[in-house]
């Protein structure tokens, strides 16, 4: 049997599932995984939020339902009492994880994989295992492609179910410790298809290094151009988003009819039937600016972008405070 066709009937390569307070969609992600029969497993759970009274209960739920394994798995826990919070329980899982294994496929417990989606992410892993250019192998593409492979490379790459190496991992910079070494490097800001994405990227690392924040894809982004690495896209949907709602960590929404939901939320994914690999590894320019615009730039124009910049220096502190109200508005201060 050859590696191709083993990995598309057995799920060998480590999986992270990443759980909280959600039972009803855990439940659905956690029937997919089944399905997978994946034998090796680690599930991570946050603990609940003490200004949250149900949580407890709903926390209890998704750990009793994350503890039912009916298949042939080497499965490990990682229940937290308290709550980290989505960035430190995201650090804390990859940490845990990475101290045993040189790679993994992450799921949390809103993305809703194909089972084509476990196919894609080990035939990847394994090809690409020893190239130091590749970075992480994403699930989704939010309607973009390039060329006629199965998939592409990209500086860019969507976090809803991915697949990385330790080796990747170690570079990863939680806070971004190399910034102010690298950031004005001419190779740094010649990474990045145009002055304008540098510009924005280089503003939201400065505002994380110095405030923190919510994520652990901004440390991706910063790495990939910090060493020169690609990540690969699928030219297919792998996987669906199901958390865009009032519950969500980071996508909350209360209306359905929410811009953001549309446009991002339940996006249909479907199974492969072939995986063809593209001829070079080379990200397309045209397609990275693309992407940029749809999911980070969205419909502003950049003269917003460049007027927030400039009112965030210091100089511009007592306006701030003077017209408060009108900046957090128009500027989101």
């Amino acid at each position: 049997m050859t590696k191709a066709v083993y990995f598309r009937t057995q799920t060998v390569k480590p999986i992270l599932f990443m759980v909280f307070n959600r039972p009803d969609k855990t439940a659905r992600v956690w029937e997919r995984i089944r399905q997978a029969k994946p034998t090796k497993l680690y599930v991570s759970a946050d603990g609940p939020r003490k200004t949250r009274p149900d949580d407890a209960d709903k926390c209890k739920k998704v750990r009793e339902l994350v503890s039912q394994v009916d298949w042939d798995c080497d499965v490990q826990y990682l229940f937290h009492e308290d709550n980290l919070g989505c960035t430190m329980a995201g650090k804390t899982a990859f940490d845990w994880v990475f101290s045993r294994e040189d790679e993994m496929i992450q799921l949390e417990d809103d993305v809703l994989p194909t089972l084509s989606f476990f196919w894609f992410m080990q035939e990847m892993l394994e090809k690409y295992k020893d190239n130091p250019r590749v970075c992480y192998v994403c699930a989704e593409n939010y309607g973009i492609r390039n060329g006629d492979a199965t998939y592409f490379f990209s500086q860019y790459g969507g976090s809803w179910g991915w697949a990385t190496w330790k080796r990747v991992y170690q570079k990863w910079e939680y806070n971004l410790e190399s910034l102010i070494e690298v950031v004005n490097n001419e190779s740094f800001i010649n990474s990045f298809p145009t002055r304008f994405q540098y510009n924005y990227w280089k503003a939201a690392f400065i505002e994380y290094s110095k405030h923190g924040g919510n994520t652990y894809d901004l440390q991706t982004i910063f790495l990939i151009h910090k060493e020169n690495m690609l990540n690969i896209n699928p030219n297919f949907n792998l996987t669906t988003n199901i958390g865009w709602d009032e519950h969500a960590s980071n996508t909350i929404v209360s209306d359905e009819n929410d811009k953001q939901a549309l446009k991002f939320g339940n996006i249909p994914s479907v199974e492969l039937d072939v995986i063809i690999d593209p001829l070079e590894i080379r990200a397309n320019p045209d397609v990275d600016t693309r992407w940029f615009n749809y999911h980070f730039k969205g419909d502003l124009p950049e003269f917003y972008f460049r007027i927030k910049w400039l009112t965030s220096s210091s100089l511009f502190k007592p306006f701030k405070k003077l017209f408060g109200p009108l900046y957090r508005v128009f500027l989101k201060y």
